[in-house]
C-alpha cells in the first residue's frame, strides 16, 4: 500500500518562502564574494609556503640550495636547525661553515648519535644498520637578515640607478624616500615601521645613506617569503631592471615550496 503523503498548510509554504530569501546572498557578495578571501587570494599571490626552520640535508639536492634555503630561513626566524644523516653529515658541516663565514648564522650548539629506524617483515620485527647523524643549532648571524646573492645584486642595481651615487657613492635621504621602495615592494606594516625606526636612528648622523645601510635598509622593506616571481616583476615594472637569471619563475616557486624530510635527532 502506498504512503499517504502528509499535507502542508500554505501557512507553512509561506514560512518556507522567507526562510529561503533571507539566506540568499547579497548581489554584492555574491558578484566578488568576502573581502576578506580576496585580501587572503592576494597574499598568497605573492608570498610563497612558511618554511619550517629547518634544514635537512639530502643527497639529491646541490649545496647551493641548501645555503639559499638557509638564508630565507633566517631571514624570518632567529633560529635554524640543519640535519645531516650518514653519507650526507660532510655536507651539512659545509653548509653550516659556508653560513658561518659569511655571517649568516653562528652556532649555538652541536649535537651526535646513531639512528636505527625499525620495520616489520610480517609480524617479524626488524632493524636496519645503525647510522650517524648530526645536528646543528644555528642563531642568527651579523648578515642574517640582509637579502643576499641574486637579490643583494640587485638592490645594488636600484642604489646606482640614482646618479649620483656612481660618483659620490651615497645617497641622499630625499632621493632614497623618491624609490617609494616601501609600496612598490608591497611592505606591510610592521616593515614600515621598522624600517623608518632604521631610517630615523641613521638620520640622527647624516642625511645620507651608504650602499651598506641602503641593503639593510631595502632588505626590511622585502619580505622574506616574497616569491621571486614577484620580486622579478617589481624590478621590471617599478624600476626598469631585467632579470639575468637562466632559471624560470616556474622553477623559483617550486624551489620554494620544496619541502625538507626531518631527522630527529635528540
Amino acid at each position: 500500500m502506498a504512503e499517504t503523503q502528509p499535507e502542508i498548510s500554505e501557512a507553512t509554504k509561506v514560512d518556507e518562502t522567507k526562510a529561503t530569501e533571507e539566506v540568499l546572498p547579497d548581489a554584492d557578495e555574491t558578484k566578488s564574494g568576502p573581502k576578506t578571501d580576496v585580501k587572503v587570494d592576494e597574499e598568497e599571490s605573492i608570498y610563497s609556503k612558511q618554511l619550517q626552520n629547518q634544514v635537512s640535508v639530502a643527497r639529491n639536492n646541490p649545496l647551493s640550495f641548501y645555503v639559499d634555503r638557509s638564508r630565507r630561513i633566517l631571514r624570518n626566524d632567529e633560529t635554524l636547525i640543519v640535519k645531516g644523516r650518514g653519507n650526507t653529515i660532510s655536507m651539512a658541516c659545509t653548509l653550516v661553515e659556508v653560513l658561518k663565514r659569511q655571517k649568516i648564522a653562528v652556532i649555538k650548539a652541536v649535537n651526535t648519535g646513531m639512528d636505527i629506524q625499525s620495520y616489520f617483515i610480517g609480524s617479524e620485527t626488524r632493524w636496519t644498520n645503525p647510522s650517524p647523524i648530526i645536528k646543528f643549532e644555528l642563531g642568527r648571524g651579523e648578515f642574517a637578515t640582509c637579502v643576499s646573492d641574486y637579490h643583494q645584486r640587485k638592490v645594488i642595481e636600484i642604489f646606482e640607478k640614482n646618479p649620483t651615487t656612481k660618483v659620490t657613492g651615497v645617497l641622499s635621504v630625499e632621493e632614497l624616500n623618491k624609490f617609494e621602495l616601501a609600496t612598490k615592494f608591497k611592505a606591510n606594516d610592521e616593515q614600515k615601521t621598522e624600517a623608518e625606526a632604521f631610517l630615523s636612528k641613521l638620520k640622527g648622523n647624516n642625511e645620507e645613506i651608504d650602499l651598506p645601510n641602503f641593503i639593510k635598509y631595502t632588505s626590511i622593506l622585502i619580505h622574506p617569503l616574497l616569491k621571486d616571481r614577484v620580486f622579478k616583476d617589481i624590478l621590471k615594472t617599478s624600476f626598469g631592471i631585467d632579470d639575468d637569471q637562466k632559471k624560470s619563475d616556474d622553477t623559483d616557486d617550486a624551489n620554494e615550496a620544496k619541502d625538507e624530510d626531518t631527522i630527529d635527532v635528540d
